[in-house]
């Protein structure tokens, strides 16, 4: 048995905001997604081949218990990524490298998950 892929979800509390954090930042496009009465609940978006679900988590008790997650991204030019965010008036970090030969920098989405944009640099 293989695995066809995966698709984190993100739990949110604002998903509003983190729906347009994640089109603004990382050029995602919503392919389907749930309203109710009380707004948006459940999107599906994409941004190239990666693809994420935002959830509306409405327990504000799990919320006290949230662990925020790592999302790493690899692109071909780390540099202009940096150029792009900035300009879109995202808060990025400073783009460093690292001893596992990765140019990176991160960033932060709304509820608390740490960004990573990377780019592998062992065989430039």
């Amino acid at each position: 048995m293989n695995f066809e892929g995966l698709i984190p979800v993100i739990q949110c509390a604002c998903i509003e905001k983190t729906l347009e954090f994640y089109q603004q930042a990382l050029r995602y496009i919503v392919i389907s997604k749930t309203e109710s009465d009380s707004g948006l609940q459940w999107a599906y978006i994409k941004s190239d081949n990666t693809y994420l679900m935002l959830q509306k988590n409405t327990d504000i008790s799990s919320l006290t218990d949230f662990k925020p997650i790592v999302l790493h991204y690899f692109t071909s030019d780390v540099s202009a990524q940096h150029q792009f965010m900035t300009a879109r008036g995202i808060n990025v970090g400073q783009i460093e490298d690292t001893e596992y030969h990765v140019r990176q920098f991160f960033i932060e989405d709304p509820e608390g998950n740490k960004i990573a944009i990377g780019q592998d640099i062992k065989n430039k």
